[in-house]
C-alpha cells in the first residue's frame, strides 16, 4: 500500500500539535489558482493555473528569557498540476526551510531560504508570483538551501541581512557566495511610510548583483522603483535592470500598475526587454482575495507575449 508523505507528516505533526500549545506551533498556507489566457507566438491556449500555492509549519520554543529557537517547514503545493492529476507527488516542491536561534543579538538560521537579495525587494513587486513576476526579466531572485542567514537587531528602522551560500550548493559551481542587504524601514509601509533597501550579491548562483529598492507610501497610493546591475561571474557583460510599479486602493479594491526593463538576458525568460503588466486586487475578506490582471511582454530575442488572468486567492 503506497502512502502519501505529506499525509503522513501532516499527521505526525498534528499529533504532535496535541502536546504542545498552539503558540508554538502553527499550520499555515495559501491556496491561489485561476484561469489564464495566453498568447505566444500568436499561439493562444486558456488554462487553469496555481500562484505558489502553499503550506507550511513553524513553531518556536524558548530556551530562556534571551534566546528562541524557532523552525519552518514550507512547501509549495500545486492543485492545478496536471501530471496523472496530482497523484505522482510531482506537485508538491520546497521552499523554505530551516532551524534557527534568535535573541537580543538577533538571528541566525540554517538550512534553505530566500537570500538577502531576494528579501531586500520588500513588497515593491505588485506582480508577485505571477508571470510578470520581477524575476522574469532580472536575476538574484534565489530561494537556496545549504545556506546560513544572520540578521541583526532593528535599530531605528534600520537593520542588515548576510546570506552565506555553501560552495556544495548545485547552483554554485564550487564556489562560496554571499548576499547581504542593508533595509530602512517597514517593508509593509506600516510602520514607516518609506522603505529603502541595498543589497548585493557576490558570485551567488553564477552571479555578481547590485540592486537599489525605494518603495513609499502617500495617502492611498503606493509607488516604488527597483534599479540593478548584474554580471555573470564567468563574463564581463553587465546587465541593466529597472522597475517601477504602483498601486492606489479604493475601498475594497486595489489598482496595480508595473513596468520592467532590462537590456540583456539575465532573469527566467533568458531575454532582454520589457514587461506592462496592469491589474485590479479586489479584498473579499480578511484571508480572501481576488485578482484580474493583464501583463505584455516585448522582448527582444522571443516572440511577445501576453498574458491575462481572474484569480482567486485563500490565505490561512
Amino acid at each position: 500500500m503506497k502512502i502519501n508523505l505529506l499525509t503522513v507528516g501532516c499527521f505526525s505533526l498534528s499529533m504532535i500539535s496535541g502536546f504542545v500549545s498552539a503558540e508554538t506551533l502553527k499550520a499555515y498556507g495559501r491556496v491561489h489558482a485561476g484561469v489564464q489566457y495566453s498568447d505566444i507566438s500568436s499561439e493562444s491556449e486558456t488554462s487553469i493555473e496555481s500562484y505558489a500555492s502553499r503550506l507550511g509549519f513553524k513553531g518556536d520554543t524558548k530556551v530562556n528569557d534571551g534566546l528562541e529557537i524557532f523552525f519552518k517547514y514550507e512547501f509549495e503545493v500545486n492543485p492545478a498540476d496536471n501530471d496523472k492529476d496530482g497523484k505522482s507527488g510531482e506537485n508538491i516542491t520546497a521552499r523554505s526551510q530551516y532551524v534557527g536561534m534568535k535573541g537580543s543579538l538577533g538571528q541566525i538560521l540554517i538550512g534553505r531560504d530566500d537570500t538577502a537579495m531576494k528579501k531586500s525587494q520588500g513588497k515593491v513587486d505588485m506582480m508577485n508570483d505571477f508571470e510578470a513576476d520581477i524575476k522574469t526579466l532580472f536575476a538574484g531572485e534565489n530561494r537556496l538551501g545549504d545556506t546560513i542567514q544572520y540578521s541583526t537587531p532593528e535599530l531605528n528602522h534600520l537593520k542588515f541581512v548576510v546570506s552565506y551560500i555553501a560552495e556544495d550548493n548545485s547552483k554554485q559551481k564550487g564556489k562560496s557566495g554571499l548576499s547581504v542587504a542593508a533595509m530602512y524601514g517597514d517593508s509593509k509601509l506600516k510602520k514607516t511610510p518609506i522603505y529603502i533597501s541595498v543589497a548585493h550579491d557576490e558570485e551567488v548562483a553564477g552571479q555578481d548583483i547590485n540592486r537599489i529598492t525605494v518603495q513609499g507610501k502617500m495617502g492611498n497610493a503606493t509607488l516604488g522603483g527597483v534599479y540593478q546591475q548584474s554580471e555573470k561571474v564567468d563574463s564581463s557583460s553587465k546587465v541593466d535592470s529597472f522597475m517601477v510599479s504602483a498601486s492606489y486602493k479604493i475601498k475594497s479594491y486595489k489598482l496595480l500598475a508595473q513596468y520592467q526593463d532590462s537590456d540583456g538576458a539575465s532573469g527566467k525568460l533568458s531575454d532582454s526587454g520589457n514587461a506592462t503588466s496592469l491589474g485590479v486586487e479586489k479584498s473579499l475578506s480578511k484571508q480572501a482575495r481576488m485578482y484580474f490582471w493583464y501583463s505584455q511582454f516585448d522582448l527582444d530575442n522571443n516572440a511577445e507575449q501576453e498574458h491575462m488572468a481572474l484569480t482567486l486567492r485563500y490565505d490561512f
